[in-house]
């Protein structure tokens, strides 16, 4: 199977998942390449080249004008031959390949993971927001909804009602999950980490309340970084360390050192680096939106909590209790082997995409 990926939005999250599904997909024998417009926090060629799998063909198109880059993509996806599915990620690339592909495939081979909705956030105004799930909800038609996580879902069956929509897990490689939770210095000060950009969507002002409220109790530090001036309005005085960028090796070490992560996002598709940090044993104060809401175990592996209060409560009840994070820890990493991994996502996306494809009988 030939299977074509396109994104407008290659960094972070939505890196990350391509990343795994293009991987899984070569692995079980897919031709796989990967079609991107660069944002500013996509790796070089090199570096991508190195992370992702030898068998995946990368193609970048950057024309230094984002207006540009959309309408080279949407010029790249319609003379694209060859493919026997294409999977559009993030809203604008589901925009331009549904509409570059309208006349020309039916909807069934045309995919679309939101990783995310539009009008999910609520950075928009209320118009905006309303605009783009009317635009979803219409486009949806054109294609094949496939949902990283059971929230997304629910939310894509109830506000787009669309014909066609998939569940794929998604998640970290189960040979990532630690074997068991990370030995804790008693004496040592906790640490309550957010991974992430440093943008509107993580919440960045409600992690730098948490600091100021339990900076007598614990270290705060935010794995990540944005742009410097959005990092003084949010974080201002707060007591919060910010790394900036960091490789996946120092970030898998920075997670060890945590004792809790406080994702405080306001909107999310299906966040991996909460499910890393699931996965090496981290207890987790996450908000409760789409996403969020599937990757912890609530009160288990950690709290699902609404409001700014209540995630500080959250976060204080257990950096008032060594045990409970003991308890946690171990839980999220059963939770993480058994919920959490991605060993299936190739298969499964294969099996997903395959109905696309005319059967014998089609061909007659």
């Amino acid at each position: 199977m030939r299977v074509l990926h396109v994104t407008e939005a290659m960094g972070s999250g939505v890196l990350s998942l391509i990343d795994s599904l293009s991987r899984r997909q070569a692995e079980a024998g897919a031709e796989v390449r990967v079609l991107f417009v660069p944002r500013p926090e996509t790796p070089a060629d090199d570096a991508l080249r190195r992370r992702f799998h030898r068998r995946v063909q990368l193609v970048r198109l950057s024309t230094g004008s984002r207006t540009r880059d959309l309408h080279a993509l949407y010029r790249e996806v319609r003379d694209a031959q060859g493919f026997d599915v294409v999977h559009a990620h993030s809203s604008y690339a589901g925009v331009v390949v549904r509409l570059a592909l309208r006349d020309r495939r039916s909807p069934e081979s045309v995919f679309y993971s939101p990783h995310g909705f539009a009008f999910l956030r609520l950075d928009l105004p209320r118009v905006a927001r309303l605009v783009a799930r009317a635009i979803e909800r219409a486009a949806a038609r054109r294609s094949t909804l496939v949902l990283t996580s059971p929230s997304e879902f629910e939310i894509a069956a109830a506000a787009l009602r669309p014909p066609r929509a998939h569940l794929l897990q998604t998640g970290v490689p189960s040979e990532s999950v630690a074997a068991r939770p990370r030995p804790r210095d008693p004496d040592r000060r906790p640490v309550v980490g957010m991974i992430g950009r440093v943008t509107h969507q993580k919440a960045p002002w409600r992690f730098a309340a948490a600091a100021r409220a339990l900076g007598d109790r614990a270290d705060f530090v935010w794995i990540g970084g944005g742009d410097p001036a959005d990092e003084r309005r949010w974080f201002g005085d707060a007591p919060v360390r910010v790394t900036g960028w960091v490789s996946p090796t120092d970030l898998a070490s920075l997670i060890d050192g945590l004792d809790v992560l406080l994702f405080p996002s306001l909107w999310e598709g299906m966040s991996l680096s909460l499910i890393q940090a699931q996965a090496q044993g981290i207890p987790a104060v996450v908000s409760d939106v789409v996403g969020n809401r599937d990757s912890v175990d609530d009160g288990v592996t950690g709290f699902v909590r609404d409001g700014d209060d209540a995630l500080i409560a959250a976060t204080a009840l257990l950096l008032d209790d060594a045990s409970l994070r003991a308890r946690m820890s171990a839980a999220a990493l059963a939770w993480a082997r058994r919920a959490l991994t991605d060993d299936r996502i190739g298969h499964d996306s294969l099996t997903i995409y395959s109905h696309a494809l005319p059967t014998p009988e089609d061909s007659r």
